[in-house]
């Protein structure tokens, strides 16, 4: 169906309106038949799309209408598309936008490999309508990304130019004199500099994935948001009260009947590069929240799965090892559900997942509540001892059982020992995944190993490459965790993949099966027996002149080195307190 054929078919409605029109020229029909150009036609251009392992990815642009439109009239050269891939090649070159080609073919990701049309805005499996007002674009998704996991409003964006006519049912449509978009584009400044912003109208991105027809809600500040009380943070010694946004999957109410007492419940905590007021930022910009409600766990361990969004205003962790408002906000939520879905939930089965910022806030957090979770299965996160917070942090003192005792509610607390973290973790079932080129949670999880290792105590360890076949992989992680777990420390299991950098730890830990799978298995009451490492509870003693760590040393009152983004600190060295700081800063 070409532009001739366009021609004819107009030609022929001349003819027609000219005998019909003899006797009555002045009941005019040009409106019907007379051109118009896809500037005017086109009402909304649409991204639709899905998560991937680099966050929220368009599969598909969609072009609606204000007429239905003949589908013999579109073809894959019809339009001209722009989207996120395609604008960074155009920029940077494939070498320096593209990570992995599943494909193999160079320079066409992102582009058109199907069109049709649609009576809804949506793909279809069957190739579409004979007529309907949105013309759908299919995408090649066939590729990851270099670089971090984008909040959705930028990866999402899109445009078109049609180049060509194609025949509405009023009218033909010409072709556009300008592209259309669903985005704008914008140069902010910075202190790093000027930077270029993209954002996407969020009402013209379409993740059918999360919406109430799929389980998911969202609630926002002013629309819904979890009223946090009384929030400490160590940022500032003060008690906040505010609107914590999130997004809940809910398994339907027949599974919820069905399953009653035996429902997992799973909180998952995004990475700082998702901060955002926005909850649908959080469930994005990871494949985390897409795959926990999903299928293919859902059909086998029905969970509700709950996702804080977190403002970068309140970032819930730094790393100096402290926590915002975010982290006593988060266990009000969570205990907020435990008494809504009483009866429901399998309060021997709450889990986390999550990675860099909310792994880490979790990781503080099970130490808050001595065994409240059954298992936490996180990726490119670390945490660690600092007992010193008042100096880092502006004479607030740090979190305590005794001016936060939201966060710290029983669950067998030792109170004398809240502040050890190596101990007070020493029995959890803890899977972490790292990256090689990650300094930070490297360094961090080579403290745990060593301070565990001075305890009689070995961690279990493995490495692989990340672009190993994905069931060898598989394979690596169930024996890495199928290792004996019954004895104090023997919970923790450390998988480094041997390239990538702290941002690729999620792209790859969420391709894999078995880290979801162990997690599920995991019970609150293995814990429990497993009981905690005793030597740690003793007090840190140091390392004699060959750097070893002292017999009997245990890590109460030690505070752990501490590791940077680009390495190891040079002031806050092991053990270092207030005064060792002090007079480092001084000396220089």
């Amino acid at each position: 169906f070409n532009t001739m054929n366009l021609l004819n078919k107009r030609l022929m409605r001349l003819g027609s309106l000219f005998v019909i029109g003899c006797g009555s020229l002045i009941a005019t029909t040009l409106p019907a038949w007379a051109d118009t150009s896809a500037d005017e036609a086109i009402l909304h251009v649409y991204s639709y799309g899905f998560v991937d392992l680099e966050g929220a990815k368009p599969s598909a642009i969609i072009v609606e209408y204000d007429q239905p439109i003949d589908g013999r009239s579109v073809g894959i050269d019809t339009y001209q598309v722009t989207n996120y891939v395609i604008e960074q090649e155009r920029q940077n070159g494939y070498e320096k936008t593209i990570e992995r080609d599943d494909d193999s073919i160079h320079e066409n990701e992102g582009c058109p490999t199907r069109i049709y049309v649609n009576d809804h805005p949506a793909t279809a499996a069957d190739g579409g309508k004979a007529w309907g007002k949105y013309v759908v674009i299919e995408l090649n998704t066939a590729y990851m990304l270099q670089g971090q996991n984008l909040v959705y409003t930028t990866s999402m964006m899109a445009g078109v130019t049609q180049k060509r006519p194609i025949q509405g049912e009023r009218e033909t449509i010409l072709a556009n004199s300008h592209a259309i978009t669903n985005y704008t584009v914008k140069q902010q400044e910075s202190p790093r500099g000027t930077r270029t912003v993209i954002h996407t109208d969020e009402r013209y991105i379409l993740l059918p994935q999360f919406d109430e027809a799929h389980g998911w809600k969202q609630y926002a500040i002013g629309n819904g948001a979890f009223q946090a009380k009384h929030c400490y943070s160590e940022y500032t010694g003060r008690y906040e009260d505010f609107e914590l946004p999130y997004s809940i999957y809910v398994p339907d109410a027949k599974t919820l009947e069905a399953q009653k007492g035996k429902i997992a419940l799973v909180i998952h905590m995004e990475h700082a590069g998702g901060n955002d007021r926005d909850p649908m930022s959080a469930i994005t910009s990871s494949k985390a929240a897409a795959l926990l409600a999903g299928e293919a766990i859902q059909s086998k361990h029905p969970a509700i799965v709950v996702v804080p969004q977190v403002e970068e205003s309140r970032r819930s962790t730094n790393d100096l090892v402290a926590t915002s408002e975010v982290n006593t906000a988060a266990w009000e939520l969570l205990d907020s559900l435990l008494v809504q879905y009483k009866g429901i939930i399998d309060e021997n089965r709450i889990y986390g997942t999550g990675q860099s910022m909310g792994g880490m806030l979790l990781l503080n957090m099970s130490a808050q509540r001595d065994n409240f979770f059954a298992g936490l299965a996180l990726v490119g996160a670390q945490w660690s001892n600092n007992y010193d917070k008042p100096f880092q942090h502006n004479g607030a003192p740090a979190r305590s059982p005794e001016n936060d005792p939201i966060s710290f509610n029983g669950f067998g607390l030792d109170a004398a020992n809240y502040q050890n973290w190596y101990y007070m973790v020493s029995d959890d079932n803890i899977l972490i995944h790292t990256c090689s080129g990650d300094p930070m949670a490297t360094g961090e999880w080579q403290a745990l190993v060593d301070y565990y290792a001075a305890a009689g105590v070995t961690v279990a360890q493995a490495a692989w490459d990340p672009y190993m076949d994905l069931a060898a992989q598989n394979r690596q992680d169930q024996q890495l965790t199928g290792r004996p777990n019954h004895t104090p420390g023997s919970g923790i299991y450390w998988a480094s993949f041997t390239r990538g950098s702290h941002m690729s730890t999620w792209k790859y830990g969420y391709q894999l099966e078995a880290p979801l799978a162990w997690l599920f298995e995991q019970r609150r009451e293995t814990a429990q027996r497993r009981r905690k490492i005793e030597q740690l509870k003793q007090p840190w003693l140091g390392r004699d002149e060959a750097g070893q760590i002292r017999p009997n040393s245990g890590t109460q009152g030690l505070n752990s080195a501490q590791f940077t983004p680009w390495g190891a600190s040079e002031t806050y060295t092991e053990g270092w307190t207030p005064a060792s700081v002090q007079k480092e800063a001084v000396s220089k």
